[in-house]
């Protein structure tokens, strides 16, 4: 049997780009392969089918993986150590491993604008790579600066729409993004702005923020005091059942990542591609969002809205909220959408890759 190997370096993050990951994970054992996961406990794992609904049941733990990519150790070793491998996964944290197995993979999430390491040595590395994966055209245009574009691979991230249905509506606004997120800030703050602009001509809506947090978090704290008495709900680390029966209620979904950054000379602080997004638009909740990164991607003109500020975003939500029948056309249209980005057009596009 064929042996894989997979690292990311965010596991314990468990956001979307994990579920990406182990989605990735169950395509390769679906083709035949043996997967080990280059981690150093099984908590993560327990943790992440309970937030994301898989069943990661065959997939192996290899510790001493995870210490041979976190660690110091020689050239030979790592030589010797990944060239047992049929296929190795690794997830870029900025900077490029040495990987020898007989298909090499290296997965940017992030769209760096530069890469960490010798020059010399990364054009070296770049040799034994067969692929660069990307989750989307945004991430992907932002390294081909660095890289050939003839290894550029776009696989977008599998989203789990099949699951994922609208329910009876409710007067809710949903936003699910991460509490603590330092390297592209998910700005609800500017969440908070738009609702305190709806709320004086809908005061029947509700505002709910979902997302994860490790433990205390000033950010959050922060949010909640920004909300003060309005009627916002912070709803924290919900597993995925909770967050289908969110997206079923939600009527609208907001997302703020990359207000006020310039995603040309900072790419990596906007949204990267945008999967709670997509996860929103299979429910039938329509997405206003702004307008950055990987978003502009997703929406298209007739399944939801690119706002520039809180503004914009208050009164785009207005305009559906006053008019049915365009509620329902944008409704069906971003349902439709979201059927692209389905889990079986990610094994389709991954068997492609491999």
């Amino acid at each position: 049997m064929k042996k894989a190997l997979i690292f990311d370096p965010y596991l314990d993050t468990l956001g979307g780009g994990e579920r990406y990951i182990l989605t990735f994970a169950m395509g390769l054992l679906a083709q035949g392969y043996s997967v080990e996961l280059a981690w150093g406990n099984h908590e993560t794992i327990i943790a992440a089918e309970n937030r994301f609904g898989l069943d990661l049941s065959k997939i192996k733990i290899n510790k001493k993986a995870f210490m041979l990519f976190t660690g110091k150790t020689s050239l030979l070793r790592k030589f010797l150590f990944t060239i047992r491998y049929g296929l190795i996964f690794a997830v870029s944290d900025g900077s490029l491993p040495f990987l020898f197995s007989k298909k090499n993979l290296v997965h940017f999430q992030v769209p760096f604008k530069t890469i960490g390491g010798n020059p010399i040595i990364n054009r070296i590395k770049t040799i034994f790579i067969h692929k660069f994966v990307y989750n989307s055209r945004f991430t992907a245009k932002v390294h081909e600066t660095h890289f050939s574009k003839r290894k550029s691979f776009i696989l977008y991230p599998p989203i789990d729409v099949q699951s994922i249905k609208p329910g009876a509506k409710e007067n809710i606004i949903l936003s699910v993004a991460r509490f603590d997120s330092p390297s592209h800030p998910k700005r609800q703050d500017i969440l908070i702005d738009a609702y305190k602009i709806l709320y004086k001509s809908h005061p029947d809506y509700q505002l709910l923020l979902a997302g994860g947090s490790h433990g205390e978090s000033e950010t959050l704290e922060t949010l909640k005091k920004k909300a003060g008495s309005l009627p916002i709900k912070f709803i924290v680390d919900p597993d995925f059942d909770k967050l289908k029966s969110l997206y079923a209620k939600a009527k609208y979904f907001w997302h703020a990542a990359g207000f006020e950054i310039n995603e040309e000379t900072d790419p990596e602080k906007v949204e990267h591609f945008g999967m709670t997004t997509v996860e929103a638009m299979a429910a039938g909740a329509i997405p206003l969002v702004i307008a950055k990164g990987g978003p502009k991607e997703i929406i298209t003109e007739e399944s939801g809205f690119l706002c520039a500020n809180a503004q914009e975003i208050a009164l785009n939500t207005q305009k559906l909220i006053n008019n049915d029948k365009l509620l329902n056309k944008y409704q069906n249209s971003a349902i439709k959408r979201s059927m692209e980005y389905s889990q079986a057009s990610f094994f389709v596009n991954q068997k492609k890759l491999l």
